[in-house]
């Protein structure tokens, strides 16, 4: 490498002394300091071979160290003994350019430009896509539960109990009618017989029911890619609700969302992810729940169902805001216009077909709440 600068022949770069060839930039002279004369040649160099010349004087910055390189132009070389410019005489950086100010806007005007290789800086994330860190709707969980396979638990474990409670019940109160006669205050007691077995029927059904019903409901799920089994006990299950039952007659429905509460956490703490127990918890506070249950409750009577989408919504957004797989939330997406043809066509269905079709009207509910979740 040259010693006085780059390129063949002493002088800087390019041969000829400077860039571009033939002066310093811009070509033919070098550009003046603020305020100073135009002529004579030269551009802007670095403090080195004395002060700037007085304003008006012409010429910009003199020539380095040693004299100008070959050729009659003005840029700057390498400076002897290879190496970089290191701090002007004297210590300190370079200050402002003379005249004050700043050093502008690049040569040639305008700005910058694009970055190199063209084409911007990338344009803004397309509409629609969810910020980063949340997962898109209908990814983190679906259900695939199958109206027929409901249909089938909802006869087994909902309407033949009842039926067969009615059955076992009709005898005892039968031999009781038929012998009020003969034996007086004795046909009582077949009565009462029949009453306690129809009253056991009455509450036991709908806990054996939904305890199915949760089964079905967890194993038709998949959550972040992952199985999903509900292994709760049927006598665990059944006393949960016993007491709920108790407690939301006694306070005329107000204990109602203590009881949602706690069955959903009994639900979470008896359900496994992948085989794993403990991983899906939930955390929600009732008394936050209160409010929303009596307003829903009300306008559902008042407006004689309209407002079930709006209702269902917010439970719905209850739930699964307050709930979390290790440790990571899930959040539900309300959208209770979009859920009314779907609750209605439940409803109309249902009663139509005197009920038949309800089982099927649940799963497309519960998809559509899952494709929700995120």
């Amino acid at each position: 490498m040259n010693p006085s600068g780059f390129g063949g022949g002493g002088g800087g770069y390019p041969p000829g002394g400077g860039y571009p060839p033939g002066g310093g930039y811009p070509p033919g002279g070098g550009m003046p300091p603020p305020g100073g004369g135009g002529g004579g040649g030269g551009g802007w160099g670095p403090p080195g071979g004395g002060a700037p010349p007085p304003a008006g004087g012409g010429g910009g910055w003199g020539p380095p160290p040693g004299g100008a390189p070959p050729g009659g132009g003005g840029g700057w070389g390498q400076p002897p003994g290879g190496g970089g410019y290191g701090p002007p005489p004297g210590g300190g950086g370079y200050g402002p350019p003379p005249g004050g100010g700043g050093y502008g806007a690049p040569p040639g005007g305008g700005g910058y430009g694009a970055p190199p290789g063209g084409g911007g800086y990338g344009a803004p994330p397309p509409m629609g896509m969810m910020p980063a860190g949340q997962a898109a709707l209908g990814t983190r969980v679906q259900f695939n539960g199958d109206g027929g396979n409901l249909f089938k638990t909802y006869l087994l474990y909902g309407v033949a109990p009842l039926l067969g409670a009615y059955v076992v019940a009709g005898i005892p109160l039968g031999l009781g009618i038929a012998l009020v006669d003969s034996i007086g205050g004795g046909a009582v007691v077949f009565m009462l017989i029949g009453a306690l077995i129809l009253m056991a029927a009455l509450v036991i059904t709908p806990s054996l029911f939904m305890h199915k019903f949760e089964e079905f409901y967890y194993e038709a799920m998949v959550i972040d890619g992952q199985r999903v089994q509900y292994v709760g006990k049927l006598g665990e299950f059944m006393k949960v609700q016993f007491v709920n039952r108790l407690l939301i007659g006694l306070t005329f429905g107000i204990y109602t969302p203590w009881a949602m509460v706690k069955t959903k956490k009994f639900l979470c703490e008896n359900t496994l992810v992948n085989g794993q127990p403990g991983r899906l918890t939930f955390d929600g506070d009732p008394s936050a729940l209160l409010g929303t249950y009596l307003v829903g409750s009300i306008l559902l009577t008042c407006t004689l169902g309209i407002y079930g989408p709006w209702f269902a919504n917010n439970l719905f957004a209850f739930m699964w805001d307050n709930t979390k797989l290790d440790g990571r939330p899930f959040r539900f997406q309300k959208d209770p216009g979009g859920f009314f043809g779907t609750y209605l066509l439940a409803m109309i269905l249902s009663n139509v077909t005197c009920g038949i079709y309800l089982p099927w009207g649940i799963c497309n509910i519960l998809k559509w709440e899952a494709e929700r979740v995120t």
